[in-house]
This record gives structure tokens, sequence and C-alpha cells, in this order.
């Protein structure tokens, strides 16, 4: 996570098409989301991700991710940068994920978050973590739960200031091979909640159409995937109307 509040968001543009409404699915980005959903995954996967905050070059963030199936379990790495010479924002994530039972997800993951400023004003970082699962419910129905930052951590400094900590819960409900329907509820505990609900449409086996909404403040998501084989392509853009738009590209190869 970059920022808690209207701020950019690390990686996964199927996730910015469906609202960030995605605690229940299973993507390699869950290495940004809920990291249960790595669970999910049956083969390695690597990708990269780009997006450019309200169209602004300075603030521009991208990253890069993997996820390798082994033994019962997903391990995953990831990292992103974020800023440009006068400010500038690394973090680093070492994730495992695996299935608990039928039906049953869960991941944690270890974050080294690190902020650098110019004009020699020095360097700061903290550890924080993430937990997070997922459970079925009915045949269709996923329920999901993510923790960012359950041990408070803070960042040294003159102003030893906390990362935020953040709860988030979810429902996703599968109508049938051709439509996802996602909610989601976030809850930094240091602001109001913000509400996110997101729609996935498979009209044909290569190609999904996304959309969807968030509060705090409002926006409204927009998205695109492309299958090609081993493939994926996902695009996706985010308007706020007194900002403006957050374009996002991620790029997935699924190895065999």
């Amino acid at each position: 996570m970059a920022w808690a509040g209207d701020g950019p968001v690390a990686g996964g543009a199927r996730f910015a098409g469906m609202g960030q409404a995605g605690t229940t699915l299973v993507d390699l980005w869950c290495v940004n989301g809920n990291q249960a959903g790595l669970a999910g995954l049956e083969h390695p996967v690597v990708g990269a991700f780009y997006q450019q905050h309200w169209l602004a070059p300075d603030l521009a963030m991208q990253g890069l991710a993997a996820a390798l199936p082994m033994g019962k379990g997903v391990f995953a790495v990831s990292a992103s940068s974020f800023g440009g010479s006068l400010y500038a924002q690394r973090t680093f994530g070492l994730a495992y994920a695996m299935e608990l039972g039928e039906g049953l997800r869960a991941g944690i993951q270890l974050d080294y978050f690190n902020i650098r400023l110019g004009e020699d004003y020095g360097s700061t970082g903290a550890i924080s973590a993430e937990l997070g699962v997922q459970a079925r419910l009915t045949e269709k129905l996923w329920i999901g739960a993510h923790l960012y930052n359950p041990n408070r951590a803070k960042l040294g400094g003159p102003y030893e200031e906390r990362m935020p900590t953040v709860l988030g819960g979810g429902l996703g409900y599968t109508f049938n091979e051709h439509v996802v329907l996602t909610g989601e509820v976030t809850k930094d505990i240091d602001r109001p909640e913000q509400y996110h609900a997101g729609v996935e449409y498979r009209p044909a086996k290569a190609l999904f159409l996304r959309t969807g909404v968030s509060s705090g403040p409002a926006k409204a998501h927009f998205g695109v995937g492309l299958v090609m084989g081993q493939l994926d392509l996902d695009l996706a853009a985010v308007m706020r109307s007194q900002l403006g738009l957050t374009p996002m590209v991620n790029l997935n190869y699924r190895f065999k």
C-alpha cells in the first residue's frame, strides 16, 4: 500500500478497474491487496505495472511482482517505487499464502517501506506486516478480510510518524462464468471508512470489461483485460472529478 488516503495505489489494474474491491479475488496483484488470494494461483506468474496519478509525471508509480507455487503454498515477492528527486518512496514485500482447507485461504506478508527526501534531508524506513484470509460461504459466494500494518510501525525521524493501519473486508459473488460482482469496506483507524464496489464481465474468452465506484472521495473506475495466450494485459482508468484521471497498466506472464 502506498498511501492510505486518496493517493497512488500500488499495482493491479484489474482491481483498479473494479473500484479497488479485490479482497476476494485471485490474482498476482494480491501482493498489494489481500495476500490470501495468492493461494489460488496454480502456476508461476510474473508481472509489472505502471500508473500515473492524475496524469502528473512526478506522481508516477511502477512496480514488479512474482509468485511461485511451491508445495502446499505460494511464495511471492514484490517491489514498487513512487516519486522523484525531491521525494521518493520504495516498498518491498515478501509473502506466503496457502490453502488451509477446502474453501479457506490465508496469507501473510512482510513489507519494508522506505522514504527518501531530496536536498540532503536523508531517509527513513520501517517494517510492517499484512494478514489476509478468504473463505467460501457457498458455491458462488466468497468473503475476504485483510489487515495492513497490525504492528503500528513508525517511520523514524523527528516526527515519529506512524504508518497507517487499515482493515478491510468484502464479498465476491460469481453469478456465472461471465459475471463477477465484488464489494468492500476499508477503514483506516485514523480516518473515516471507504466503500468500494465493482463488476467484471467476460463477453468473450479473451476479453474482460470492468467498472466500479469508490468513496472517500468519490471516484469512477473503468478497466479492460485482454488474454493473449500466457500473457495478460490489464488497463484501467480512475476518474476523480476535482483532480482528473489516473491511468494504469499491468502486464502479467503466466508460466505453464
